[in-house]
């Protein structure tokens, strides 16, 4: 395919040298024509290659007969963008025209030719441009580039429109591409030229193939043997047995010998376009006309060789076999003894054989692999030996030893070990441990060497502290044993100690209270109770006339303690002491918080604020409002259930302990857990007989990643009432899907925190039932109360969270 390309780009250098250059009076006379050029200022363009082009279309307007009634010529350039330079009824002249083309500035951008033959089509040739009609249109495209766009369906379509094209490809142009633009029949409209500087070279091409001559018979075309004509063009052929120079005129006898397209073994005679095969002297022609073959003087029978004859070009000589030497007749063999005449390198023993040689060792030694050197055979190394312990090597024997300790036997291969213990050679207080030759001491259990390593010292383990007794340690030599102090026993381990427990042991005479010590009890009484004289029985006391019971109202008494009695019609408040005229409305309260990676940390800390401050507005106990807290993203976890908590205190320090989760956004997932743990009775809500309005809050910034409609359908009909609050990119069609009707009531969404205190007006709570029946009765008027202040209590939270984001 390459020499192909090569082929096709010489062949249009040389139709190009080969055109009559038309002087500055020769003018297409073929009729009129609307031309547009279509030319390539993408950022490959260098700005010298953009000169050139500018050259080529003024050579190819200085050949055209311009003229508003004659050929029309209109300029559009193209990158990522296409732009009109002028239009083809913007000038009248050829000046002024030039003088347009050498304005432009390139645009130095992308490749889109595609998007630039659409727009020719629709904007170029329209009636408003100056395009005629029954005028031929012509575009002619210069683009040094692949296309970044389609421009196949494009190019047809402008060719069905009439539209003729013609590709002209600069260097790195792609031909594939050339030929979808270009009209058929493409080796009439596709040129693709190695340079900017031939490009200028198509004008004359150009003006050939727009006005129709005969170049061969119209022309003188400089061909040396035979001109054949194509539409507007020409080239030179050759005769059979020449070639074609590179004027692409003259003709050259085609030399198969120099060119090597033969298969001649030595000589090869040329004639134009044929050859025949010859022999060097010395050779002869084999019968196949190619191929030689040395003359053989050997086979003649004239020589007396010893050994061997040898023909040679134009002779013979005599040769040896191997290992021996032809002597200086020429033909007498002679053995060669290389151990004789020292041309070896054995070390020890050379052996001798007729050219060549062997090498050997003494005895003791081995040879070495190299076939020359010897080694000493070292018989300790090779295990070769039965000493018991040391081996002392020499070439082929060898000789035992022992190691420091111990004594060579009298069979001079064993050991025995030297022991200096069972020899009485040491001076231990108590033990000896023997090694070969050496000894140490030890001492009995109990003891410890003492630094000169040879006397023993008892352990005392008490004295050290290495012990683990509770209270008393007792001491023997390297042991222990434990006991206890008075008022103590000792445990089963041995080691700790209990103190005893005489109130629990049911050994005291107390009537109320037992106060235990080790070993020892004292009495008391209960709250509301005196200890007599005798510190064993209890008097009980009148508490409403002994203390300050603080009582509103009236005091009664119980025993040991007392309470508060408010008058008919008023209830006693969470004091305990005063009395009013209602008590606030008692609800179950989930908080379904979204804590995924798009809330991000420093929004989620403001959101756990938001909910603390809401916290302080609600009546939370154990018997009136219940608050839990459930955090989801990609899972749902619940930070705690109604039941954990049961002041405002604790319930702010558990939100504020809350660790952030990140990770997607499960809403769905979420209101089942919701419905099915959240609002159960084991995790602290209400049974439903008792009419405690459940409230579900769900606060959320984002999409839900899974199908929200069957639990948020379920939630409500299951007597929640649902509030929905979402910010920033929370879908506003979720949120009314999980809200409580009315839908308007209970949801609302703002793109960020600076609108969001408009949400009260949503959590104007609308779920008081005719009559709660909790510990309380709760009527009206004040049977919403708690309700309103978690509505006004929210937007105030929300308000300064809105001006914490804010800042």
């Amino acid at each position: 395919m390459k020499m192909r390309l090569v082929f096709l780009l010489l062949t249009l250098v040389v139709l190009v040298a080969a055109r009559p250059k038309a002087g500055p009076k020769q003018k297409c006379k073929s009729g009129p024509v609307d031309l547009v050029f279509l030319i390539d200022s993408s950022r490959s363009v260098r700005p010298h290659e953009f000169e050139t082009m500018r050259k080529f279309m003024i050579d190819i307007l200085s050949t055209l007969d311009i003229g508003l009634n004659a050929t029309r010529v209109g300029v559009v350039q193209y990158s990522s963008q296409v732009r009109t330079e002028f239009s083809l009824k913007a000038h009248a002249k050829l000046d002024t025209m030039v003088k347009g083309i050498n304005e432009i500035i390139p645009l130095a951008q992308g490749t889109m030719t595609g998007l630039a033959i659409k727009f020719v089509m629709d904007t170029a040739f329209v009636a408003e441009e100056g395009d005629r009609p029954k005028v031929p249109n012509v575009v002619v495209i210069v683009t040094d580039g692949r296309p970044q766009d389609r421009v196949a369906e494009v190019a047809i379509e402008a060719r069905e429109k009439g539209i003729e094209i013609f590709a002209v490809g600069v260097a790195r142009a792609d031909m594939a591409s050339l030929r979808a633009m270009a009209s058929p029949p493409f080796e009439d409209h596709v040129f693709l030229v190695e340079s900017f500087d031939l490009i200028h070279q198509f004008g004359l091409q150009f003006q050939d193939k727009l006005c129709g001559v005969d170049l061969c018979v119209e022309s003188k075309h400089g061909c040396e043997q035979i001109c054949e004509s194509s539409p507007g063009s020409f080239h030179c052929l050759c005769l059979p047995g020449y070639s074609l120079n590179e004027d692409g005129k003259t003709c050259a006898a085609i030399d198969l010998c120099a060119e090597g397209k033969h298969d001649c073994e030595q000589i090869c005679n040329a004639s134009p376009g044929a050859f025949t095969c010859d022999c060097n002297a010395g050779y002869k022609l084999n019968d196949d006309k190619k191929s030689c073959t040395m003359i053989d003087f050997c086979s003649f029978g004239n020589h007396s060789c010893d050994h061997e004859c040898v023909s040679v070009l134009n002779g013979y000589h005599c040769r040896c076999q191997e290992g021996h030497r032809l002597l200086e007749d020429g033909k007498t063999c002679q053995a060669i003894d290389l151990c004789a005449e020292g041309k070896h390198d054995c070390e020890q023993i050379c052996i001798s054989a007729p050219g060549v040689f062997s090498c050997d060792c003494n005895t003791g030694y081995t040879l070495h692999d190299d076939k020359k050197a010897c080694t000493p055979i070292d018989l300790c190394a090779e295990r070769k030996h039965d000493c018991e312990q040391i081996c002392i090597s020499a070439p082929g024997v060898f000789s035992c030893d022992c190691n420091a300790g111990y004594t060579l036997n009298d069979d001079k291969k064993a050991c025995t070990p030297i022991d200096l213990c069972a020899e009485g050679k040491h001076d231990c207080e108590q033990i000896c441990i023997s090694a070969p030759g050496v000894f140490t001491c030890d001492c009995n259990t109990g003891y410890t060497l003492n630094d000169d390593k040879k006397a023993c010292t008892s352990i005392d383990l008490c004295a050290e502290g290495k012990h683990d007794c509770e209270q008393i340690c007792i001491s023997a030599p390297g042991v222990f044993t434990c006991d206890c102090n008075a008022g103590y026993t000792l445990n089963d381990d041995k080691k700790a100690c209990t103190p005893i427990d005489l109130c629990a042991e049911g050994k005291h005479d107390c009537e109320q209270i037992c106060m235990s010590a080790p070993g020892v009890f004292s009495c008391d009484c209960n709250k509301g109770f005196k200890l007599n004289k005798d510190k064993k029985t209890c008097t009980d006391m009148d508490m409403c006339n002994t203390v300050k019971h603080g009582c509103e109202h009236q005091c009664g008494n119980t025993p040991g303690s007392f309470y508060c009695i408010c008058p008919e019609g008023q209830l006693l408040q969470e004091d305990g002491k005063s009395c009013g005229t209602c008590k606030s409305a008692n609800i179950d309260l989930v908080l379904l918080i979204d804590g995924s990676k798009s809330v991000r940390p420093q929004n989620f800390e403001l959101v756990k604020k938001f909910v603390n401050q809401v916290v302080d507005s609600l009546d939370v106990s154990e018997h009136g409002t219940r608050v839990g807290f459930v955090q989801y993203s990609s899972r749902v976890r619940t930070e705690f259930p109604l039941n954990m908590y049961h002041t405002a205190a604790e319930i702010k320090a558990a939100v504020m302990k809350v660790d952030y989760m990140e990770k997607g956004t499960m809403t769905g997932l979420a209101l089942k857990h919701m419905l099915e743990n959240s609002f159960s009775e084991s995790e602290g809500a209400r049974p439903l007989d008792r009419n405690i309005p459940r409230i579900g809050l769900v606060f959320t910034d984002g999409r839900s990643q899974d199908d929200i409609t069957e639990f948020a359908k379920k939630a409500k009909e299951a007597g929640i009432t649902m509030y929905a609050v979402g910010v920033g990119k929370a879908v506003e069609d979720e949120l009314r899907e999980i809200a409580s009707e009315p839908t308007e009531k209970h949801f609302y969404y703002t793109t960020d925190f600076s609108a969001i205190s408009t949400i009260a007006e949503n959590l104007k709570l609308n779920i008081c039932p005719a009559e709660s029946q909790g510990e309380i009765e709760v009527k009206d008027p004040c049977a919403c109360e708690s309700l309103v202040e978690f509505q006004q209590a929210s937007m105030s939270s929300l308000e300064q969270l809105t001006q914490k984001h804010i800042l």
